[in-house]
């Protein structure tokens, strides 16, 4: 399709932004606060309205212009961070205006990653999404990692706005970019004429219910996005209390969780092959493996060592069943089975945040990664029995 370089930069310049901003707003809201509570609330309530709306988006991407909504959804990102970065320029920033703005960041993406999913399964071959989907996840890891690695660099030596100042303009240029893209899909016709909201909503619900191959795939991306995202959340946490180390190596942290992912998207097509039906499997177990490298060593190479797994287990796990979901989805239900994925996705990291974020303050924030290994423990057992499922099979054997 032409225009491809253009979602790869989109993928690179949002991804980028997101990081930048992660990295910088965690660190200072927890400076601001000096409560890893305070950071447990930000991650968890950040997906809380996604539940929701996750319903409903679903419906509104299998109904609308999949690329327009996703431009919509980065140029709502821009207009979020011109207000955080005007609060911080005039120097009234409270925590709960950062975790408000931080809602609305996730509800963008709640609405972003399933337009763009469904925006690239229409446009290719079916037996290409694995390569594509590797692509454009390794472009947005990349930009995460340039992202996390540039964002710890100014918060340590200039200031949070600059930082800020920088994600607003990324989200502005992917939104440019992704703007540009020629559609070759039809604008689809005679919206009037569906079934209601809530019809759309429970067709997928009964779609969901006779699939189980989805079932399963959700159930082990759900913990592959709850370690994701929790890991990602607490590391400003766990570098000042449990390694006693700096902004900086913080940036180095959160740039290793990305480098790990550039690896699994560079390396996903080869994986698919190696792997092919245990693709969860073992990737599971290389994410068990990095959390309890980060929960028992406060030694800064095994710390890396283990965050650098869990960044290539968990991105296998997120993009190669990604695509294995894509692939066994019929293509009417492509934005409802993103966003149905999602709830249970951010649903996991909404009830588990606050209570991981008591942990950490009552415990040590080493006890979130320890903690973490009980869910994907569970998982590497589920993912035995669901390796063996035919269809499952029938797609992971064939050659990515």
């Amino acid at each position: 399709m032409v225009g491809f370089k253009n979602i790869l930069i989109s993928f690179f310049l949002s991804e980028f932004g997101r990081s930048m901003y992660l990295v910088s707003v965690t660190w200072a809201l927890y400076q601001l606060t000096n409560e890893a509570l305070y950071t447990g609330v930000l991650v968890g309530l950040g997906f809380l309205p996604g539940l929701v709306l996750n319903l409903f988006f679903g419906v509104i991407v299998d109904r609308f212009n999949r690329k327009k909504l996703s431009v919509l959804a980065n140029l709502v990102c821009t207009f979020s961070m011109l207000v955080l970065l005007f609060f911080f320029t005039i120097d009234r920033i409270n925590p709960w205006l950062i975790i408000v703005i931080h809602m609305l960041l996730q509800v963008s993406g709640s609405l972003f990653r399933p337009a763009i999913q469904a925006f690239i399964a229409e446009s290719f071959e079916k037996e290409h999404l694995p390569k594509i989907f590797s692509q454009s996840s390794s472009a947005a890891i990349i930009g995460g990692l340039v992202g996390a690695s540039v964002g710890g660099l100014i918060i340590s030596f200039i200031s949070v706005s600059s930082s800020m100042a920088i994600v607003t303009g990324s989200f502005a240029i992917a939104s440019i970019s992704l703007f540009l893209v020629k559609s070759k899909v039809k604008e689809k016709k005679g919206v009037g004429k569906r079934n209601s909201i809530v019809k759309d909503m429970a067709d997928g619900f009964i779609y969901i219910k006779n699939n189980k191959l989805l079932l399963g795939l959700f159930i082990i991306m759900l913990n592959g996005q709850l370690v994701f995202h929790t890991s990602l959340g607490f590391l400003s946490v766990y570098t000042v209390e449990y390694l006693l180390q700096s902004a900086a190596v913080y940036g180095l942290m959160d740039a290793t969780i990305s480098l790990g992912g550039v690896v699994a998207g560079s390396l996903g097509t080869w994986w698919w092959r190696k792997s092919k039906n245990k693709i969860a499997l073992y990737s599971l177990f290389i994410v068990l493996i990095g959390l309890l490298f980060v929960g028992i060593a406060p030694i800064l190479p095994i710390a890396l060592s283990g965050i650098f797994l869990i960044g290539l287990g968990t991105t296998w796990i997120r993009v190669l069943l990604q695509s294995v979901q894509q692939i066994a989805t019929d293509s009417e239900y492509h934005g409802r089975m993103a966003s149905y994925r999602m709830i249970g996705n951010q649903g996991s990291v909404v009830i588990s945040a606050p209570l991981i974020g008591w942990i950490a303050t009552n415990f040590g924030a080493n006890y979130i990664y320890l903690i973490l290994m009980i869910p994907i423990s569970l998982c590497i057992l589920y993912a035995i029995f669901h390796a063996n499922q035919e269809q499952f099979m029938k797609i992971t054997n064939k050659a990515a």
